[in-house]
C-alpha cells in the first residue's frame, strides 16, 4: 500500500484499513505521514506513537519524530531566551502528553520547568534526558549545591577573644550537636551554620578555628576577623548580621552545648510559632550544686548562651547593646534579655544543654561567692555611674521598642511571633509549654506507679506515669532509664531513644547509659551512631565486655570488616563464652575469607547451644566456602529445624538445590554507576518466598522509577525468573528499615522525596499496597517463570485444569506460624465460605496448599487436591506447586501470609480474593492491591 493511496470512494485507503483493523500499524504509519505532509506536525508526532505501540519498534519511532521533536524543542528554547517561559512551555507540554519526554524533548522542557521554578519536575526530566554533563544537569548540581551551603536550621554565633585553648571544644560540641540533631530528625542534610568572630585576639584563637574548619568540611564555618577588639556585644552582632537561616545561637568560646541543646530549642520554637525564643537550663561548671535557686534563675534569663531567639526577633529588637557603657562586656547580655523578653513571649526548658565555665577572668568565678550564698540578684548593686548609664541606655532601648512595636503594628509591617504587651500578647495566643495540673503526684510517686503497672502488666499505664515523671522533673535518671526499659519492650523505638539519651546526657561518665544508648541506636540501624556511643562506653569502661560486642556488630553492619573482627576478638577475649558472639566471629571471619576459623567458631558457639539457629547458620555458610556442599546443606536444614520462620537458611537450601537441578543462574549484570546504585544486601535472608518476592518488586519499580541499577545478593529470583540484576558491589551507607520502606513507599505514591541513590536499602513492605497499584503489570512481569521453570510450571496447570473448570485455592499455613502477627484462622472460617460458594460453581475443584497434611481431613467432603497430586515437588522449591496454583485459581482465599497475599497480586484469574478477619471471625472479600498484606 503506497503512503496516500485512495480507496474507491476517494478517502485515504489508510482510513478504510483502520475502520476495519484499528491495531494495523502500517495504517496508522501512513496516517502519521498524511498529517506530517499536511503541516500537523503535533498530530503526527501522536500518530508516529501510536503506530510505535503496536509495532514496537523504538529506533524507527525516534528516526520518525526525531526532526520534529527537535525542531519544537529548539523553538521553545528561542522563547525562552525571549523571556517567555510560559509560552515556552506552552509549545513542549502537549509533546510530553503525547510520549514520555526523553532526549532532547526532555531536557528542553527540563530546562524551562527549571526557569519556571519547577526544580523537582527540572530534576526528573533531567535524568530522563540521559545528557548528564549539559547545561541543566550543570545548572542543577549547582542549585543543589546552594541549597546545601546555605539551606541551614540557624547560626551558632561565637565571639571570641584570646581562646585558642578552648574554641575548638566549643566548635566540636556545636558539630556534636549538630550531628545529634540530624540523628533524631532523620534529615542527614540537615546544616547548622557556626559563624566565628574572632575580636581581635593576640593568640592563635584564629588559626585554631581555620585549622579545625579545614578538619571538618562537613560543618558550614565561617570566620570573620575583627582588627580591633570591640567587645561581645559588637562581635555578636557581627556574626549574627553574616548568619544563615532562621535562629540564632550564642555561644562564648569557653563553654559548649550537650548534644541535646538544638534539638529541644529548635523542635519548641518549629511546633511554637508564638514563641519568639526558647531558654534551657545550663550546667554551672564546678559550682552547679551549690548555686541558689535564686541565681540559677536569673542566670538563666540573662545569659545569651542558653538561648536560641529567631532571626525576626532578634532583628527587631535591635540585637546586643554596643554603647561604650557596655564594653568591655558589662551587662550587654543582661540589657539584651531585658529587651528581648519585653517585646516577645519565650519558652523555658528545664533540661540543661549548655556547660557554663568557669576560668579565673570570667563572670562566672567573679560572682561565685555571691551566686553560692544567700544574697539576692540585683541586691547592693554597685552605685558606679557605669551602671547607672546602663541602667538609663537599657530604658531607652525598651522605650524605643515600644514606639516601634506600636508603628509596626499599626503599618502592619510585620511578621514574625506576636508581640508581648503589659495586657498580653498581641496578634496571636501566647506560647505555651506542656503543664501539670496543680495536684499532679510527685515524681517520685509516679515513677513507682510506673513500676507497680510494670508488674501487674498494665504497661500502657506504666508508660503515662513514667512519661509523666521524666516531664514533671528532667533530672531524675531514674524515671528516663525506666522509660526507656519500657519502651524498648513495646518496640517504641523513639521513646526509647529519648530516654536514654537523657540518662546518657544525666550521667555523662556512666559506661553502661552509653552502652544501652549504643545498642538502642544498634537496633534501629542507626549503626554509625552507635559506634559513637559505644567508643565513649569503652573509653569510661575499656573492659564492658557488651560494648566491645557491639561496637564489633556495628562496624561489621557498617562494611568495616576487617574493624569487626578486631572489635569481636577482644570481645570474645573478655567472655568466650556466648553462643552468639561466636557467631559473630564465624560470620566475621568468613567475611575476610577464613572458612577454616569461621567453622572453629561456630562449632564452639554450637558445643555452648546445639539448637541455636545462628551457630548452625554460620557453621554452613563456612562449610560452603570451604567446598563442602553435602556438609553445608545438612547444616542449612539443621538450621531450618531450629526456626523454619528464618529467611537465610531457607535460601541458602534452595539455592543449592536448584544449583545441583539447574546449574548457575543467569549471569549477573554489570553494575551501575556512581549515583545509580541501589542495593538491598539483605534480600533473601528477611522474609521467605513470598515476602521475597514483595521485596524485590517494590525495589525494582523504585529503581526503575528513579534511573537506578538495583544490585541484590543470590537469591531464588535469579534460578526460578531468570533475573540477573548486578551482585552487590562496594558498601553502600545503609538505610534503616523504616526509613528506606517510607521513602519507597511514598516514591510509588508520586510523593516528592530524596532519591536513595547509592544506599542499601530494606524492609518488609507488609503494609498497605494501594501505592504499588498503578504499576501492577509492572510487577507481575517480573515474576514470569524462567526458562527451567516454564515447563513445570505449564504442566501443573494444565494437569490442573484437566480436574476441574473452577479452581477453588486455600492456603492453610500452619508449620512456623501463631505467633506475633501470623495469626491462625481455624479452618471452620474457610469450611463457612465453602459452603456459601461452592454450589454456585461450575465443575468446582478444590485445591488445598498446605505445610499440615492433617488440615486435609476437615475439607474430606470436597476431596480436595494438593500439589503432590499434580507434579513431583521441585528440590528446593517445593513450595512453588501451591504457590503456582495460588496464582492461577478461580478463587482463592489466603492466610494471613505474605505467601499466599503476594500470589494473589499474580493472579489475573480470579473473581473474588478473600481472606480471614479476626474481628469478624470469618472470611472477607479483599483486593490484592489495596489492602495491607498482614492484618
Amino acid at each position: 500500500m503506497t503512503r496516500d493511496a485512495m480507496a474507491s470512494d476517494g478517502a485515504p485507503s489508510h482510513r478504510r484499513v483502520l475502520a476495519i483493523d484499528p491495531a494495523d500499524a502500517v495504517a496508522w504509519q501512513h496516517a502519521a505521514h498524511a498529517a506530517r505532509t499536511a503541516g500537523d506536525g503535533l498530530r503526527a508526532i501522536g500518530l508516529f506513537v501510536r503506530a510505535a505501540r503496536l509495532h514496537g519498534d523504538h529506533e524507527a519511532l525516534g528516526r520518525q519524530i526525531g526532526e520534529p521533536l527537535g525542531r519544537a524543542a529548539g523553538r521553545a528554547l528561542a522563547r525562552l531566551q525571549d523571556g517567555a517561559a510560559d509560552e515556552a512551555a506552552a509549545l513542549l507540554e502537549p509533546l510530553a502528553c503525547l510520549m514520555p519526554p526523553q532526549g532532547d524533548l526532555a531536557r528542553a522542557l527540563g530546562i524551562v520547568r527549571l526557569v519556571q521554578g519547577r526544580d523537582a519536575e527540572a530534576e526528573r526530566l533531567h535524568a530522563a534526558a540521559g545528557f548528564e554533563d549539559c547545561g541543566l544537569g550543570v545548572a542543577l548540581r549547582g542549585i543543589a549545591r546552594h541549597k546545601v551551603d546555605t539551606d541551614c536550621l540557624g547560626t551558632v554565633v561565637i565571639p571570641a577573644h584570646r581562646m585558642e585553648d578552648t574554641i575548638g571544644r566549643a566548635l566540636d560540641s556545636v558539630a556534636a550537636a549538630a550531628r545529634f540533631y540530624r540523628e533524631t530528625v532523620r534529615d542527614p542534610r540537615a546544616q547548622v551554620h557556626v559563624c566565628v568572630v574572632d575580636d581581635a585576639s593576640p593568640d592563635e584563637t584564629a588559626s585554631r578555628v581555620l585549622r579545625w574548619a579545614r578538619e571538618h568540611p562537613e560543618q558550614s564555618v565561617a570566620l570573620i576577623a575583627n582588627n580591633r577588639n570591640q567587645g561581645a556585644g559588637r562581635s555578636r552582632n557581627i556574626g549574627a548580621a553574616a548568619g544563615l537561616g532562621r535562629y540564632l545561637w550564642f555561644l562564648d568560646a569557653d563553654d559548649y552545648f550537650f548534644e541535646r541543646h538544638f534539638v529541644l530549642t529548635a523542635t519548641v520554637l518549629d511546633h511554637t510559632p508564638n514563641a519568639g525564643f526558647v531558654r534551657t537550663g545550663m550546667h554551672f561548671d564546678t559550682i552547679d550544686e551549690e548555686i541558689t535557686p535564686a541565681w540559677r534563675e536569673a542566670s538563666e534569663l540573662s545569659y545569651p548562651c542558653n538561648l536560641c531567639v529567631r532571626r525576626v526577633c532578634h532583628d527587631m529588637i535591635g540585637g546586643f547593646p554596643e554603647e561604650a557603657p557596655f564594653h568591655p562586656a558589662v551587662a550587654d547580655d543582661v540589657a539584651y534579655g531585658r529587651a528581648l523578653h519585653s517585646m516577645f513571649g519565650g519558652i523555658r526548658i528545664a533540661e540543661k544543654t549548655v556547660h557554663y565555665t568557669m576560668r579565673a577572668d570570667n563572670a562566672l568565678a567573679r560572682q561565685r561567692q555571691t551566686m553560692t550564698s544567700g544574697a539576692k540578684p540585683g541586691e547592693a548593686a554597685p552605685p558606679d555611674s557605669r551602671f547607672v548609664a546602663i541602667e538609663i541606655l537599657t530604658q531607652r532601648r525598651l522605650h524605643a521598642l515600644k514606639a516601634k512595636r506600636s508603628a509596626l503594628l499599626r503599618d502592619g509591617g510585620w511578621n514574625g511571633p506576636p508581640f508581648l504587651t503589659a495586657q498580653g500578647w498581641l496578634g496571636g495566643p501566647p506560647p505555651t509549654s506542656p503543664t501539670l495540673p496543680a495536684d499532679a503526684p510527685r515524681a517520685i510517686d509516679l515513677v513507682a506507679l510506673g513500676k507497680d503497672a510494670i508488674q501487674a502488666g498494665q504497661l500502657d499505664r506504666a508508660t503515662a506515669a513514667l512519661t509523666r515523671a521524666a516531664a514533671e522533673d528532667p533530672g531524675r535518671t531514674e524515671a528516663w532509664f525506666e522509660l526507656g526499659l519500657l519502651a524498648h519492650r513495646l518496640q517504641r523505638n523513639r521513646l526509647a531513644l529519648t530516654a536514654f539519651r537523657a540518662v546518657a546526657c544525666l550521667h555523662p561518665g556512666a559506661a553502661a547509659a552509653w552502652c544501652n544508648l549504643g545498642s538502642l541506636l544498634f537496633d534501629t540501624d542507626a549503626h554509625a551512631q552507635a559506634v559513637l556511643r559505644l567508643r565513649r562506653a569503652l573509653a569510661l569502661q575499656p573492659g564492658h565486655p557488651n560494648a566491645q560486642w557491639l561496637l564489633g556488630r556495628a562496624n561489621r553492619r557498617l562494611g568495616h570488616t576487617e574493624q569487626a573482627r578486631r572489635e569481636l576478638g577482644r570481645a570474645l577475649r573478655l567472655d568466650p563464652m556466648p553462643s552468639d558472639l561466636n557467631v559473630d566471629c564465624a560470620e566475621a571471619t568468613l567475611a575476610l575469607g577464613d572458612g577454616v576459623t569461621a567453622v572453629e567458631h561456630a562449632r564452639r558457639a554450637l558445643r555452648f547451644s546445639p539448637a541455636l539457629y545462628g551457630g548452625h547458620a554460620a557453621l554452613a555458610g563456612a562449610l560452603e566456602s570451604l567446598g563442602l556442599p553435602d556438609e553445608a546443606l545438612t547444616a542449612w536444614e539443621r538450621a531450618i529445624r531450629c526456626n523454619p520462620g528464618f529467611g537465610e537458611a531457607f535460601t541458602r537450601r534452595a539455592l543449592s538445590l536448584l544449583t545441583r537441578r539447574w546449574g548457575q543462574p543467569p549471569v549477573p549484570a554489570p553494575a551501575g554507576g556512581p549515583g545509580r546504585r541501589l542495593a538491598s544486601t539483605v534480600l533473601g535472608l528477611n522474609g521467605r518466598f513470598g515476602n521475597q518476592l514483595l521485596q524485590y518488586g517494590a525495589l525494582r519499580l523504585y529503581a526503575a522509577r528513579h534511573g537506578l541499577t538495583l544490585e541484590v545478593p543470590p537469591w531464588l529470583g535469579r534460578h526460578l525468573y531468570d533475573h540477573a540484576d548486578p551482585l552487590p558491589g562496594p558498601a553502600l551507607p545503609r538505610v534503616a528499615e523504616a526509613d528506606g520502606e517510607a521513602a519507597l513507599t511514598a516514591s510509588l505514591r508520586g510523593e516528592h522525596s530524596a532519591v536513595l541513590a547509592d544506599r542499601d536499602v530494606s524492609g518488609y513492605f507488609c503494609g498497605d499496597t494501594t501505592p504499588l497499584a498503578p504499576f501492577r503489570e509492572e510487577f507481575r512481569a517480573l515474576f514470569t517463570p524462567g526458562r527451567n521453570l516454564q515447563p513445570y510450571a505449564d504442566a501443573v496447570l494444565g494437569r490442573l485444569r484437566d480436574a476441574g473448570r473452577t479452581v477453588v485455592a486455600l492456603h492453610l499455613r500452619r508449620g512456623d506460624f501463631g505467633w506475633g502477627r501470623f495469626w491462625i484462622a481455624p479452618a471452620s472460617w474457610y469450611r463457612h465460605w465453602l459452603e456459601t460458594v461452592w454450589s454456585t460453581l461450575d465443575h468446582p475443584l478444590l485445591f488445598i496448599a498446605t505445610d499440615d497434611p492433617a488440615q486435609l481431613r476437615e475439607f474430606a467432603a470436597y476431596r480436595p487436591v494438593t500439589g503432590r497430586d499434580l507434579a513431583e515437588p521441585i528440590a528446593g522449591a517445593e513450595f512453588f506447586t501451591d504457590f503456582h496454583v495460588l496464582c492461577h485459581a478461580d478463587r482463592v482465599a489466603i492466610s494471613n501470609s505474605s505467601f499466599s497475599f503476594v500470589a494473589t497480586m499474580l493472579n489475573r484469574n480470579a473473581d473474588g480474593f478473600h481472606r480471614p478477619d479476626p474481628t469478624r471471625r470469618a472470611l472477607v472479600p479483599y483486593d490484592p492491591w489495596a489492602s495491607p498484606v498482614l492484618i
